[in-house]
């Protein structure tokens, strides 16, 4: 593996971007992510890292979520790698589609309306094949899932369900969040469930139809 920009160190986790070598006896490579726990992760045990691997592992191919590549161990750390996407987020395009919609194109609104059906039609599916494996989505929003230049909507920032409530509790402590982040009983008590991923999931339904507005 070669790791070429770091992502951003967040209080959860490192990401890199990088590239893995597709076969031993090619030169041909790919651009990936690569995602490790942070020493504040590991110290408090605020997430099961290795329950989350494995589980993600086995998740289906499913054009709705961001590949996963598989994982690398290097000097006793393990990386999960994931495909690396150079696009932009769900957001962008709804807010550039508001400011057409807004010039009266007819024409534009017929289509876009087509289009943020698909959206959601999407990002249902991803997140129903997401629960059914254990992961849910906390502060789910048309800012945290990307579009790719196909018109493919991806969801990728989740976690499993056991390890829900601690995200949140970091999530809150690095933004200002209201209910149009968290279901009330994770504003309130910082708990997080698959209803309140349903809450998340209308909110977001509502940024598509508002034009993220």
């Amino acid at each position: 593996m070669c790791m070429i920009v770091n992502l951003g160190k967040g209080l959860l986790y490192n990401r890199w971007m990088g590239t893995i070598a597709l076969a031993l006896s090619d030169d041909s490579s790919k651009c990936v992510v690569f995602t490790t726990i942070t020493g504040y992760t590991l110290k408090n045990k605020t997430l099961h890292w290795d329950e989350y691997i494995k589980r993600a592992l086995e998740l289906p191919k499913n054009k709705y979520l961001i590949s996963v590549e598989g994982t690398i161990i290097d000097e006793e750390i393990i990386y999960f790698v994931q495909e690396h996407l150079n696009c932009k987020t769900l957001e962008v395009r709804l807010k550039k589609n508001f400011d057409i919609c807004s010039r009266n194109a007819s024409n534009a609104l017929m289509m876009m309306t087509s289009e943020m059906m698909r959206h959601i039609l999407g990002i249902l599916e991803g997140l129903e094949l997401l629960q059914s494996y254990g992961f849910l989505h906390p502060g789910m929003c048309a800012k945290k899932v990307l579009l790719t230049n196909r018109g493919i909507c991806k969801l990728y920032d989740f976690c499993l369900e056991e390890d829900a409530c601690n995200v949140v509790s970091v999530k809150k402590s690095q933004m200002v969040c209201g209910r149009n982040q968290f279901a009330p009983e994770a504003l309130i008590r910082n708990e997080y469930i698959k209803a309140s991923d349903v809450w998340s999931a209308a909110n977001l339904i509502w940024e598509i139809l508002s034009g993220a507005q």
